[in-house]
């Protein structure tokens, strides 16, 4: 579904990925991991269009998607930042419906069909409950499902998270993670995220893209990418990766000596 061909990106003249090429399979559930600055939502902002690379191609099935309208591009993929300023007090369900932007505009209100998206998603993401609360008002956790509710109304095929659970508890964790594993098996949306725990990673993902040094160094299943030699090199730790006995998945256990 989504081809990235030797693309590289650069913020102010320095040059952060080089040369990167992958193919991400529909209806997988990606995680991008790496090292703090290491390009993983850099990577992420081109893959939606919002940086263009100074050499390559990305493109949605045939389509490069620099080359799509932006209200196109926006039925094709979403985008849920890592962090978003809620500088004006709007309650929740107003703020979802801003999802459904490639939809209405200033000729086109909401309608029916809207309002039904919007209720339904909020039943998905356990946010009716605040419907009426003012966002501001929200813990760290309700505003990140919210956020995940208002990427989610877009209706596209693929969802691209940028650290959908930075700062939460392990509890909150989970269950953004669990919706997102709901949305890839249940309703075959392909999820792409940048992820900073490499054992969340390595529990929902059913892909990894592992960066460093500008390039991927490895890419592929959990259980592959999540070796103990490219962790401790990459990462400059000890590490023992194990495997849960209840789901089969790689864990990554630090060791500190």
């Amino acid at each position: 579904m989504i081809k990235i061909e030797k693309v590289s990106l650069s913020y102010d003249k320095r040059t952060v990925l080089e040369d990167i090429s992958l193919n991400l399979k529909e209806k997988s559930f990606i995680g991008i991991i790496g090292k703090n600055g290491t390009g993983k939502s850099t990577l992420l902002k081109s893959i939606v269009g919002l940086l263009k690379p100074v050499k390559g191609n990305i493109f949605i099935g045939d389509k490069n998607v620099y080359d799509m309208k932006k209200n196109v591009l926006a039925k094709k993929i979403s985008f849920m930042p890592q962090t978003m300023q809620f500088d004006f007090s709007f309650n929740v369900k107003d703020f979802i419906m801003f999802g459904r932007y490639p939809y209405t505009n200033m000729f086109k209100l909401a309608n029916k069909e809207d309002f039904k998206i919007v209720e339904d998603v909020m039943k998905f993401t356990e946010t009716t409950e605040f419907a009426e609360r003012n966002i501001n008002e929200l813990s760290g956790g309700e505003k990140q499902k919210v956020l995940l509710a208002q990427t989610l109304v877009q209706q596209t095929d693929i969802v691209a998270l940028d650290e959908p659970t930075s700062h939460l508890d392990i509890g909150s964790q989970a269950t953004i993670f669990k919706l997102l594993k709901m949305l890839n098996e249940k309703y075959n949306k392909t999820i792409i995220t940048t992820v900073h725990d490499l054992n969340l990673a390595g529990e929902f993902c059913s892909d990894i893209v592992f960066l460093d040094n500008k390039k991927v160094i490895n890419f592929g299943s959990a259980e592959k990418v999540l070796n103990y030699s490219d962790i401790e090199k990459v990462y400059n730790v000890n590490v023992v990766v194990k495997t849960n006995p209840v789901t089969n998945k790689p864990i990554v256990i630090p060791v500190y000596n």
